[in-house]
């Protein structure tokens, strides 16, 4: 099924006991149930726009450019600030753009109102603040067996030159316009339908990278010790996070929620090299974000883990969420 809405055109896919609705808008995981009950915190994409980047798709860069400036490649770069509280430009340039759908995917077991798969498309122009064009992917995919599967797909277009002085183009390297930076990640809020209070969270991380006052990166510490520990899983209780966690292990690691009626979990899984886990508190703690991410919180000015895209060139993303009884 498919109808326009606040947050542009919602789509319903099902595959098995799963469902879930994506938005266009930002290609935006709405829901996602199984049984019908919450793997994420849902939201009502008819009336209302997502809290706190509710199933956001994250790109050009996830979390945060401190200062909302960045330096690449000896290039300075104004970005917009869209979180004044701490000055920073948050979560990429897409968040609130309209992609496209580019066709859902049906199959035997799927019905006539849902698909189990789609793809959505966007073209995002350069920029001043970004002069690189970019072609994003975003395929949605529901198993039976297997939940929910979002592969993000970019690919660097082209980049924009400095035509005349005062107009910022992407750096030149023996006359050929530098790659792209590049960084992505998703934005789901795991959820068991209970307070985050009550739930155990697991995070196989061994470091965590702490904060200033304006969420910009301080430096690395071992969680050894330390209310961010949560390796081998526990109650949350009235910790709280809102940090980026990494010493994750090689390949597909798994972060785990589990509480709420007949104790299932949520589990969520990637092979990137950082994760950001926020307990929610935008959201009542209803639920907590866990966000992987290619890279960490201003590595547009630091260079951290920075993907960079020449010319042609694509990166491909994928994450997994599912139940577990």
């Amino acid at each position: 099924m498919q109808h326009p809405s606040l947050n542009g055109e919602l789509i319903d896919l099902r595959a098995g006991d799963y469902e879930a609705r994506i938005a266009t808008a930002g290609a935006t995981l709405v829901h996602l149930r199984r049984q019908g009950r919450d793997l994420v915190i849902p939201f009502d994409a008819e009336t209302a726009l997502p809290g706190a980047w509710q199933g956001k798709t994250l790109v050009p860069w996830p979390n945060r450019i401190a200062d909302s400036h960045y330096t690449y490649r000896g290039v300075d770069y104004p970005v917009p600030c869209n979180e004044p509280e701490t000055g920073a430009a948050l979560h990429g340039l897409v968040g609130w753009t309209s992609f496209a759908v580019a066709g859902p995917e049906a199959s035997g077991a799927a019905t006539p109102e849902a698909a189990e798969a789609v793809t959505l498309v966007l073209s995002l122009p350069a920029s001043y603040a970004y002069p690189w064009a970019l072609e994003v992917a975003v395929r949605y995919a529901l198993d039976a067996g297997t939940g929910l599967t979002v592969t993000t797909t970019t690919t660097n277009a082209g980049a924009a030159v400095s035509p005349a002085a005062g107009i910022v183009g992407a750096p030149l390297e023996d006359g050929i316009p530098a790659p792209a930076p590049y960084g992505v990640s998703c934005h789901p809020y795991l959820t068991r339908s209970v307070p985050l209070d009550e739930c155990v969270l697991q995070v196989p991380a061994d470091r965590v990278l702490d904060v200033d006052a304006h969420m910009a990166p301080a430096g690395e510490r071992d969680v050894t010790g330390s209310d961010w520990d949560w390796r081998a899983g526990r109650l949350v209780g009235s910790t709280a996070t809102d940090n980026a966690y990494t010493g994750l292990p090689a390949g597909a690691w798994q972060v785990r929620l589990t509480g709420g009626e007949g104790e299932h979990s949520v589990v969520i899984s990637a092979a990137a090299p950082w994760v950001q886990v926020y307990s929610g508190e935008h959201l009542g703690r209803r639920g907590v974000a866990v966000e992987p991410m290619t890279c960490p919180p201003n590595a547009f000015n630091t260079g951290q883990d920075l993907v960079t895209l020449a010319a042609g060139e694509s990166h491909t993303f994928t994450w997994r969420l599912w139940e577990e009884d």
